[in-house]
Formats: structure tokens, C-alpha cells, sequence
């Protein structure tokens, strides 16, 4: 398994988000951490003419491996709008030399208030799921066409969020999987069984957490997915619920050889991205050093 991280760890999901730190900086940043492959974050976020995307990552000796969609997938009136955001992801991925797209349906208003509360949250009728499931099916196509391979991303927030809907996923399609371990448990799914019941399908991981005091007031209090962002909900690998050490050994058992992305929801411009990232990156390596019996 390899180490990257991204963007995303600065508070960068969209691009075009006022609070954005440079970009330049981000990969300045990384560059000095003691990782060296990252996921390029938002199409447009970047450089996205290929020499230019190039050359920012050649000059700080940085790999790409790959980046995400994160729209409405849920919403069949989006679907060219959609399509053609993954075409620009999926290009500058390649241009980039990267192999994943990460597909994600973008938090709606209705699931964004119930996010990470299954009993209470709206799903899509039959026909709905459908028309998202074909949404998917047509951002996947794109990113083969790209030389890509696709990864769907079960998100808080989104309608392919809980136990039930992930399933349902498996059970409707054959696509392959990028699992979050920080999502997972925002859902109430345990992120361990959820890597080794669905192995066969995983080909990307983020590694994220979140806070235990943080998501039980998030919960007590009904907030949302975007207020539980601005409370700090997410946290450096180890200081929260996810069991690190459970969730790499069951890596281990499983075989699994992949990147995987640290990332840390935030909001732009807050906090220590950089400090929270090398924190993250002590903590696998001292669980990494443990199961060797270093």
C-alpha cells in the first residue's frame, strides 16, 4: 500500500471556492511532507493544460494518482453538465499520468441534513436510483475511455451514503469501489468489515477519521454535513473512532497493494493542514512499525 494525500486536505472540494489556498502552495506543501503522490483535488482547481499540470508536478517531484468527481449524479437534469466535468477530470487525470477516478455524488440539500443519520434520511425511488446508477455507469465509461480506471465513493451527504445503499450498489452494478474509512463511520458503518465484506471490489482507499466528542454532539444536535465540517468533525488519523490498527490489518489480510489518500475534511483556511497531515503520516508508520514488531 502507498501513501498519498491531496488537496481535500486543505478544504479544497470545489475549485472555484473563494477561501482556496493557492495551489501552488498546497503543492509546495506536500512536496515537503514526506509524501510524494497526491490526487489533484476539483478539476480546474490545478493547471489543466497538460504541460503546465505537468510541470507543476514534475518541478516538485510529485506523482499523480488520479482525482475525483464530486457532483450531482443524483439529479438526471444534470447529467451533461456531469459528463462533461468528468470528461476535464478524466483528461487532465491522464495528462497527469494518474490512474483513478473517483466518482462521488455531491451532497443534496434533503441528505446533507440527515447525513449520518440512516433512519432519517430520504432515499431515491426506484426510478431515481436508476437514473443515478446510469449517471454513474456514463462518468465510469468516460474515465475508461481516458485510459482510467473508475472507483465509486459512498459520501456522507450524498444518496449513496448507508449500509443499505452501498449494497444496493453492489448488488446493481459490477463497479469497483474507493472506500472511506472517516465516511464509513459517519454513516455508522464499521469501516474494518466494510474493507474486508467488499475486497473483491476495492481499488482505492481514503484514510480519514473523525472526532468522537465532535460526532456525538454533530448527532445530538441534528447538524448537517457542512456544519459538522466547520465543527471539526474530521481529525488526524488515530485521535479518533477509526481503529487504524484494525483497519491495516485487515489491509493486510485482505492484500490489499493500492494508494491510499489521507485526507481531512476542513474548511479552507482553517486550521493546520500540513501539521494534521504529518500527524496522520506518524501514526500509520508507528501502526506500520508495530505489526512488524519494529
Amino acid at each position: 500500500m502507498r501513501l498519498a494525500t491531496g488537496p481535500v486536505t486543505w478544504g479544497v472540494d470545489f475549485a472555484d471556492a473563494p477561501n482556496n489556498p493557492p495551489w501552488g502552495q498546497v503543492l509546495d506543501e506536500i512536496a515537503s511532507s514526506s509524501l510524494d503522490a497526491l490526487e489533484l483535488g476539483p478539476v480546474g482547481y490545478l493547471p489543466e493544460e497538460p504541460a503546465a499540470l505537468r510541470d507543476a508536478l514534475d518541478s516538485r517531484s510529485l506523482t499523480a494518482v488520479g482525482s475525483f468527481i464530486f457532483d450531482d449524479l443524483h439529479d438526471p437534469a444534470e447529467l451533461e453538465r456531469v459528463l462533461a466535468a468528468a470528461e476535464r477530470a478524466s483528461a487532465a487525470i491522464a495528462a497527469a499520468g494518474g490512474s483513478v477516478l473517483v466518482i462521488i455524488d455531491r451532497p443534496s440539500e434533503e441528505r446533507v441534513a440527515t447525513a449520518g443519520r440512516s433512519e432519517a434520511a430520504p432515499r431515491l425511488s426506484p426510478a431515481r436510483w436508476a437514473e443515478m446508477l446510469d449517471a454513474i455507469r456514463a462518468v465510469a465509461e468516460t474515465a475508461r475511455e481516458n485510459g482510467l480506471r473508475p472507483a465509486v465513493h459512498p459520501h456522507a451527504g450524498g444518496y449513496l451514503e448507508f449500509e443499505d445503499e452501498l449494497e444496493r450498489l453492489l448488488a446493481d452494478t459490477d463497479l469497483d469501489l474507493c472506500l472511506d474509512t472517516g465516511h464509513l463511520a459517519y454513516a455508522g458503518i464499521d469501516p474494518e468489515a466494510a474493507l474486508a465484506d467488499h475486497a473483491g471490489r476495492l481499488v482505492h482507499l481514503h484514510l480519514k477519521d473523525i472526532d468522537r466528542e465532535v460526532i456525538a454532539d454533530v448527532r445530538t444536535r441534528g447538524l448537517t454535513f457542512w456544519q459538522a465540517i466547520e465543527a471539526g468533525v474530521f481529525c488526524p488519523l488515530g485521535q479518533g473512532v477509526v481503529d487504524l490498527d484494525a483497519v491495516l490489518a485487515t489491509l493486510e489480510r485482505c492484500g490489499y497493494d493500492g494508494f491510499a489518500t489521507i485526507e481531512q475534511d476542513r474548511v479552507p483556511g482553517v486550521g493546520s493542514p500540513l501539521g494534521d497531515l504529518e500527524a496522520s503520516v506518524e501514526v500509520i508508520e508507528a501502526a506500520t512499525r508495530r505489526r512488524s514488531g519494529l
